[in-house]
Formats: C-alpha cells, sequence, structure tokens
C-alpha cells in the first residue's frame, strides 16, 4: 500500500522507512510547516492534495499530531501514529476520538485510562528497538576514530538524559510567588513521590484548594480543543518534570560520592557540576549516544516522573546498543522484559548502589544480561515485529 509518512525531525526515521519498504509498501514522505498547529488551513488542503495525488492508502506520524488526524477523518482513510513522549498534550485533543485514528502509547496506564473512558482506538506496544542500525554506528573500521570515541564514551557508569535545569522550569514560577503553605506541600509531595517507584499519587494529591493555589500562582484553562485539567497539566508538567530533576541530581550525587571518577554524564545541562562525576555535555544522539551505551559497563536509567509505567525510549537504545541496563522500577519494563536476566532494576537509591558495586565486581554476568537484553530486543522488539503487528490490527 502507499503509506504517507509525516517527515519531521523525530525518532526512528530511517528505520521506520526501511520496514515499510521491506513489508513492501511505498512511502511518501510529506511535510508541512504548521504539522504542530492544532488547525490549519493550509496543511489541511496540502494534505488532502497530497494524499489524492498519490493514491494514499494509509498516513502514519511519529507521535500524534490533530491536524493530520482531521485530514484523515475527512479523507476517510487510517491515520497510525505511534506517540513516544509522555507527557504528551495532544493526547488529550478530542480529535483522538475519530474513527479514522489508531493510536498507539508506549505507556500501558495512558492506554487504560483511554480505554477505561471509552477509546478503543488507543492501543499498547512496546517501542521498537534497531540493534543493526545502532551497531551501524561504532567506528571499529576506523582506528583513529575508534581510539577518540572510545575515549569519550567509555566509562564504568554513565547517565544520557537532562537535568531539566532551563527555562521550562514551570513549577519555579509558582514557589517564586510565595505561598509558604502550597510551597510547603509541594516539597512534602515530591519527598514522598521520590521514596516510591510503580506507582504516582501526585495527580490525586492536588485537592482543589491546592490546583486553586497553584491557579492564583500560574493560571492554566484549557482550550476547546483540549481536554486536559489543570490537575493533569500542574502533576505533570510542573511537579513531576521538577522531582525528575531533584531526583536525578540527588541519584547521581550518590554516585559520585560511592564511586567518584568513575560515572560520566551526558546533557544538556553542561554547566551542572556533580562532584565525582564527569560533565561530558551533549552527546550527539545516534553516533554517540549509541556508543556511550555500548561503551559503559553501567548504562543508567532514572525515568521522567510523568512516564507512570511505560518503558522510556532511553532503555529500548541501552538495550538495542548491546548495553547493560540498570533502571529504576517501571511496571512495563518488568512485564516486557525478564528482570535479573535481561536487564535490572533498583528499588532505591542504597539499592541503586549496591546493585552498582555487584554488577562492576561481576563482569560476565552483566555482559551475559546486556546480550540477553539485545537478543530479546531483535526477537520480540524489533521495527519488523511492531509494524506487522500494528499492520495486522489496522487491517484485521
Amino acid at each position: 500500500m502507499n503509506i504517507l509518512y509525516l517527515d519531521w525531525k523525530c525518532y526512528g526515521r530511517e528505520s521506520t522507512l526501511e520496514t515499510f519498504r521491506e513489508l513492501g509498501h511505498t512511502t511518501f514522505p510529506f511535510f508541512h510547516q504548521d504539522y504542530q498547529e492544532e488547525v490549519s488551513t493550509s496543511f489541511h488542503s496540502e494534505v488532502i492534495r497530497f494524499v489524492e495525488s498519490n493514491s494514499i492508502d494509509l498516513c502514519y506520524s511519529w507521535n500524534y499530531f490533530p491536524v493530520l488526524a482531521e485530514a484523515c477523518k475527512d479523507l476517510g482513510i487510517p491515520y497510525v501514529s505511534f506517540i513516544y513522549d509522555n507527557p504528551y498534550s495532544y493526547m488529550y485533543s478530542f480529535t483522538l476520538m475519530y474513527p479514522t485514528n489508531f493510536v498507539f502509547t508506549f505507556e500501558s496506564s495512558e492506554y487504560q485510562r483511554f480505554r477505561d473512558g471509552g477509546l478503543t482506538n488507543v492501543f499498547y506496544k512496546v517501542l521498537p528497538g534497531n540493534p543493526d542500525h545502532m551497531a551501524s554506528f561504532f567506528p571499529e573500521s576506523d582506528p583513529i576514530h575508534n581510539l577518540a570515541m572510545c575515549k569519550k564514551t567509555s566509562c564504568d557508569l554513565s547517565f544520557v538524559g537532562s537535568l531539566y535545569q532551563d527555562e521550562h522550569d514551570f513549577l519555579d514560577r509558582v514557589t517564586a510567588k510565595g505561598n509558604s503553605y502550597l510551597n510547603g506541600y509541594l516539597e512534602g509531595l515530591m519527598a514522598a513521590q521520590e521514596m516510591v517507584y510503580g506507582a504516582n499519587f501526585i495527580e490525586d494529591a492536588l485537592t482543589p484548594k491546592i490546583t486553586q493555589m497553584m491557579q492564583d500562582a500560574v493560571p492554566y484553562q484549557s482550550g476547546n480543543r483540549n481536554l486536559q485539567t489543570p490537575e493533569q497539566v500542574y502533576s505533570r508538567y510542573f511537579i513531576n518534570r521538577k522531582l525528575t530533576s531533584k531526583e536525578r541530581l540527588h541519584l547521581l550525587s550518590k554516585v559520585g560520592q560511592v564511586y567518584p571518577g568513575q560515572c560520566k554524564l551526558f546533557t544538556t545541562d553542561s554547566e551542572i557540576v556533580i562532584p565525582g562525576v564527569d560533565n561530558m555535555g551533549v552527546a550527539n544522539y545516534e553516533s554517540e549516544m549509541v556508543n556511550v551505551f555500548h561503551n559503559s559497563k553501567i548504562n543508567l536509567n532514572i525515568t521522567l516522573r510523568s512516564i507512570f509505567t511505560g518503558i522510556p525510549l532511553r532503555c529500548i537504545d541501552i538495550m538495542s546498543s548491546g548495553g547493560f541496563l540498570l533502571s529504576n522500577y517501571q511496571e512495563d519494563l518488568c512485564n516486557a522484559f525478564i528482570p535479573g536476566e535481561e536487564f535490572v532494576y533498583y528499588e532505591s537509591a542504597q539499592d541503586m548502589l549496591d546493585k552498582i558495586g555487584y554488577y562492576l565486581d561481576h563482569g560476565n554476568e552483566r555482559m551475559q544480561i546486556a546480550e540477553n537484553g539485545l537478543n530479546r530486543i531483535r526477537k520480540d522488539y524489533s521495527f519488523m515485529q511492531t509494524f506487522q503487528d500494528i499492520f495486522d490490527i489496522v487491517f484485521p
């Protein structure tokens, strides 16, 4: 069939296009600058013209975009999207209910929320990985490049990710208003949540009184095209984001104290100083990051707290690169992979430190777990297997 591929700068482009070709489909990349707008007459008319002139049978995008959903509804053709960001506000667009939509999310709790709400066109799927694509960035054929790359990316421990120390720290705008009761409540709430993996109670803890105080400090009002509640927005974009920043700094500081000089941090927050941890700055998403995962003895994952149950893309990338994954507990991760055999999870800061020590001392066991994780990606969570499953759902 003919597939329109929304060609924005996103995850998995080459792997997706290659998989569509291998499945016997013809792909037509399409881009329009208004793809992120909620409404665009220009996008609407242009995509309809493109679909009709190329006899498109199905539209696909990584992440979900209401403007494309509108066009597919009017055209009467399926729109398949796979969401890999969370939080993702367009999941709460009223357009999600269109019968032409087939929306896949990597988080089972989000899937369940929408299914409980009656949306049967939302599905759960583990994000795919492409080990062969990852391996193509290993510089083993170039000794000089290999030496420089290994020097930068090799280490006992690594963490790749943002520390969220930027202008988008929305909670700081709330606490800057100086409401001592609200600030104390939020600090206590984050401290309690940081101690708990496997359940997120922040949204439920936002009472009408607390929500109103946050509204008074930084007002939020959902538009008529987005169904998110203030509690969802404040919990996910404000509190969970800030909590993730605090938790990552806290855990990396612990690592720096117990294992000084053994951990490398790759982050956009290049000015952050954590004693005992080497801040290496940004790692290029594919070439450098893949080699970090491949060359680190232990890759840490500290999940963004707004991802309640899902397997972050970072975990899939680590295992697809043949790296050893040590992650906080995530329900979907433990359901999709075998803990202790294909990855390892920790339940507290001390548990994380203990397991770092154990797996640094037990290299053969560590490498076997990394190999098992890589093989599991190849067997069950490849791009080919994933899209075969998706098309079986769209065209049963």
